[in-house]
C-alpha cells in the first residue's frame, strides 16, 4: 500500500536492494520483538501497517510459519514496526492497542497480532478495533489494557516507529529488512511466498 493511500500490488524481484550498513545495530532495536531473540543468527525486522491487506497476507500466511519453523529454535528475531499510514482511518488506534498489550506479554501480543490481521476486514470497516481483541485476551487483561490505554507514552511510542520508518525511507507497507550478522542487510517491499523466503534463510542459516 503506498503511502499516498494508492493500493499497488507488488511485483519485484527477491531482495531488491542490499545494504552494507545495518538499519540498526541490535542494541537500539526498537518494535515489538514476535519471536527469538536479539542474538539469533538472523534478524528480519517488518515496517507494517495492520489495515494494510498486503501486510495481512505477509504476516499470516509468511511470517506465521517463520515463528513456528525459525523463531522457535532462535534461527530467527521476528521484529515488527507499527507504521499506520494515514490513507487507513483505523491503523493507528490498531497501532496504539498493540503497543499497549505489548506491556501485558509476548502471549497477550500475539493473541492480539492474529486477532488484528484475521479479522482486518471487521474492524476495518466499523472501527471497532478492541471488539477482536477482547474476545483473545481474558476479562482481567482487557482491563489492564484499557487502563494501560491511558497513558501518553503509548501515542509517543507508536510515533516513536513512524518517524523510524520515514527516517529508513519507506515508501509502501509492508516493507522489510533482513539482517545477518552485523554488516549485511536485504530489503524487500512488498509481500513475497514463505518457500522463497525459507529458500533464502536456509542458505544462511547452516
Amino acid at each position: 500500500m503506498r503511502i499516498d493511500g494508492l493500493c499497488r500490488t507488488i511485483l519485484f524481484a527477491l531482495f531488491v536492494a542490499l545494504f552494507s550498513v545495518p538499519l540498526q545495530s541490535a542494541e537500539q532495536t526498537s518494535g515489538q520483538i514476535l519471536g527469538g531473540s536479539l542474538d539469533a543468527p538472523i534478524r528480519i525486522e517488518v515496517f507494517s501497517d495492520f489495515q494494510c491487506p498486503h501486510c495481512r497476507d505477509l504476516y499470516l500466511s509468511v511470517m506465521r510459519r517463520v515463528l513456528a519453523d525459525y523463531s522457535s529454535k532462535n534461527k530467527v528475531c521476528l521484529i515488527y514496526h507499527e507504521f499506520p499510514l494515514q490513507a487507513h482511518p483505523y491503523s493507528r488506534k490498531a497501532a496504539l492497542y498493540v503497543e499497549a498489550v505489548s506491556r501485558l506479554g509476548q502471549q497477550q501480543l500475539l493473541k492480539v497480532y492474529d486477532c488484528l490481521f484475521t479479522d482486518q476486514a471487521q474492524w476495518g470497516e466499523d472501527g471497532k478495533v478492541e471488539v477482536s481483541i477482547a474476545k483473545v485476551l481474558s476479562r482481567a487483561d482487557f482491563e489492564k489494557l484499557k487502563k494501560i490505554m491511558q497513558d501518553p507514552s503509548i501515542s509517543a511510542a507508536v510515533d516513536k516507529e513512524i518517524r523510524l520508518g520515514v527516517q529508513n525511507k519507506i515508501e509502501s507497507t509492508p516493507t522489510f529488512y533482513i539482517y545477518s550478522g552485523q554488516k549485511q542487510l536485504q530489503k524487500v517491499a512488498g509481500d513475497l511466498s514463505y518457500v522463497s523466503l525459507k529458500n533464502y534463510l536456509n542458505g544462511i542459516i547452516k
